[in-house]
């Protein structure tokens, strides 16, 4: 695996694959990488001629420094984990090599006021902005996403149909501990009792969401998903609620849904969204 932090290096590097028009595949991370990322992985590789996997902390995407500087690390593990899953370049650049001092903020138009983007003011904003540098700077054939950030997944979707129309998006279905939850980075800022505690939190959902008549529509499953709130403990939640799975509206029956939840255990928010 060759580790590569500056772009002029890459470039030259791939410039090689890309004029014999062999395929790239790349997964965009921000490391602490998990089960998820390897899924990720192993799919480009099954994919493309070469897989490449960027390590990236994008602190403007983020709503507070504490929560930037907290981010779960672990290079030393990220290395390991590359290699053991057969990466061909790990891109891992500094702030400066990708920004260059623009501190030129892109706009997010699509899916806007609804779920994370309600609650987190700009949070979109910085991650198109930094996925359109590494886009520009990569320029593989396939980039790839899981469906746990499934808001993510539709807003970069669009993003790439507007601008980048010869890249293709393959999404990956959320990996899950046999527990059900899914794999997370911020899962390491957790106790043993938080852990445990949303464990039983994500059995309830799942026994909650079984109960419902399936030509349910969207808007009364929502009334009945507040009720479902009520009687959780649960320290602070952004959103619970059912959407529309192609268009993240109010619209159709609770069979065209996802329940999409953001949750707090103490300072760790977890967000997760469950086809029903």
């Amino acid at each position: 695996m060759l580790i590569i932090k500056d772009i002029s290096n890459l470039q030259s590097y791939l410039s090689a694959y890309q004029n014999r028009k062999y395929s790239i595949g790349y997964v965009p991370t921000m490391g602490a990488l998990h089960k998820g990322h390897g899924e990720l992985i192993k799919q480009s590789k099954k994919d493309n001629h070469k897989t490449i996997v960027s390590i990236f902390v994008n602190e403007k995407q983020f709503s507070s420094k504490e929560d930037f500087e907290t981010y779960p690390r672990n290079k030393g593990f990220d290395y390991d984990f590359c290699i053991d899953n057969e990466v061909d370049i790990l891109f891992e650049p500094s702030s400066e090599e990708i920004f260059k001092n623009d501190e030129t903020l892109l706009k997010n138009k699509n899916f806007k006021d609804i779920l994370c983007d309600k609650f987190r003011r700009g949070h979109f904003d910085g991650v198109i902005t930094v996925l359109d540098k590494f886009f520009s700077i990569i320029k593989s054939n396939k980039v790839y996403f899981g469906e746990k950030d499934y808001q993510q997944l539709k807003i970069i979707e669009k993003f790439i149909e507007e601008k980048y129309k010869s890249l293709d998006l393959v999404s990956v279905p959320t990996q899950r501990h046999e527990e059900g939850i899914a794999y997370s980075s911020r899962n390491e800022k957790l106790s043993k009792k938080q852990t445990q505690d949303f464990v039983d939190f994500h059995k309830k959902i799942k026994n909650f969401i079984i109960s419902l008549e399936e030509s349910l529509d969207i808007e009364t499953a929502n009334h009945r998903a507040n009720d479902f709130m009520k009687l959780q403990d649960i320290d602070k939640f952004d959103y619970f609620e059912f959407r529309n799975d192609t268009d993240l509206s109010f619209v159709g029956t609770v069979s065209q849904a996802r329940l999409f939840y953001a949750i707090y255990k103490g300072k760790v928010r977890l967000i997760d969204n469950l086809k029903v």
